[in-house]
């Protein structure tokens, strides 16, 4: 059984710590808290020069290091997993596998999300400057 490193509730709020914290109190409660923490790019809430979306997307995940990264299943499982299985370590793999996945670098310098939306929404990779 696989042991998680903490809640997908944990997961949600540091991610928003980490790539959402510009959001207005406004724009939080209006697009994100209680929805998909992805509105943030679908919405274009934030001004991010480096977000990559559908194919670039998938290859800036499939060529950075994965090493030490945290993945959550949206939909499935209790927690979040430290490390990314090779199993799944491309986005042609969590394609086939998962209807929303999301995954971070332990300093929470790059994120990559897939979404229940296929190719209208996402997949999105950011990698923080």
């Amino acid at each position: 059984m696989a042991k998680f490193s903490m809640t997908k509730s944990k997961f949600i709020n540091q991610w928003i710590r980490h790539f959402a914290s510009e959001l207005s109190k406004e724009q939080f409660e209006n697009y994100v808290k209680d929805q998909y923490i992805w509105h943030v790019f679908s919405y274009e809430l934030i001004d991010y020069d480096e977000l990559l979306i559908g194919d670039d997307a998938r290859r800036a995940f499939d060529s950075i290091t994965k090493k030490d990264c945290i993945c959550c299943d949206m939909f499935n499982g209790n927690g979040v997993i430290d490390n990314l299985s090779s199993k799944f370590d491309t986005a042609e793999k969590i394609d086939e596998e998962f209807k929303e996945f999301y995954a971070v670098d332990k300093g929470y310098s790059w994120t990559y999300i897939k979404t229940h939306e296929g190719d209208k929404f996402g997949p999105y990779f950011l990698r923080m400057k």
